[in-house]
């Protein structure tokens, strides 16, 4: 009887990324509850007091806003897509950047090199592991928005989809770039929360970044987690089509498409 014919080493790859997140206890928890304990705790604490609204001049009612600006968004319909947008962003750069640098710390990289399978093959199942995972991270979060929050959706769930899988992407060039030569998991926590911070403070997550001075928003606007939350937002809240979002998308996929290979280009395995 013949054997079977061993797998593609992306196949397998992938496959043992998935199993990996799947006995990470921890990794569940950041990836899905902990979006879900900010989402509730911002979302009570601006339930009922003031909030600031996306392009408010100043603080607005719950339910009012100020001439120019889109009545009925509520700061948690503001907040949901931003969610989604850090909870990408988080778990490709400590997902898949801090782990590489951790199998290299720990000398498994030295191990697959000398099996039947190339950088692209290993670096590409890390981002398609990440891929597969990704649908359940936005669906848990946008059917707890619409569960407990009422959130309303109003644009395709397909183009949501589109664009959490681009995202994905375009975080996922910086994190294999971050970790194609670290060798240390201080460093590379150094360089991840380097990556991360501006985007956590600028990119629009909690707040409007519009509020920064406008000679800063064109520089802004390259971020990659702000060219994701501004489509997401404009698609969940008012309902926008992926075209309408167009140079959003390019923003995204520069920085997924460089950041891999420029990876590929300068990967070690030790």
């Amino acid at each position: 009887m013949s054997r079977l014919a061993p797998r593609h080493p992306l196949i397998e790859l992938t496959r043992a990324r998935l199993l990996e997140f799947v006995r990470d206890p921890g990794a569940f928890f950041w990836v899905f509850v902990f979006p879900m304990l900010l989402a509730v705790a911002l979302g009570i604490a601006f339930r009922e007091g003031p909030q600031t609204m996306p392009g408010c001049e100043v603080v607005c009612p719950p339910g009012v806003s100020p001439a120019g600006t889109d009545p009925g968004v509520r700061y948690i319909d503001f907040l949901i897509p931003g969610l989604i947008g850090l909870n990408i962003m988080g778990s490709c750069m400590w997902g898949m950047g801090y782990n590489l640098v951790d199998s290299r710390r720990r000398k498994l990289l030295k191990r697959f090199a000398v099996t039947p399978m190339n950088r692209t093959h290993f670096l590409l199942s890390h981002l398609v592991a990440r891929l597969v995972f990704l649908v359940l991270e936005v669906a848990a979060l946008l059917i707890f928005g619409v569960l407990v929050f009422d959130l309303e959706i109003q644009g395709s769930l397909l183009a949501v989809s589109a664009v959490a899988l681009l995202g994905a992407v375009a975080f996922s060039g910086p994190a294999l770039l971050v970790a194609s030569r670290t060798e240390s998991t201080e460093v590379a926590s150094g360089w991840m929360n380097f990556v991360q911070l501006p985007m956590w403070v600028l990119s629009g997550s909690f707040f409007d970044y519009q509020r920064f001075p406008e000679m800063f928003h064109p520089l802004v606007r390259l971020l990659p987690l702000t060219a994701m939350n501004d489509s997401l937002r404009g698609i969940v809240n008012h309902g926008d089509s992926l075209f309408a979002h167009a140079s959003a998308l390019l923003v995204m996929a520069v920085w997924g498409i460089g950041g891999f290979l420029l990876a590929l280009r300068v990967f070690k395995w030790q």
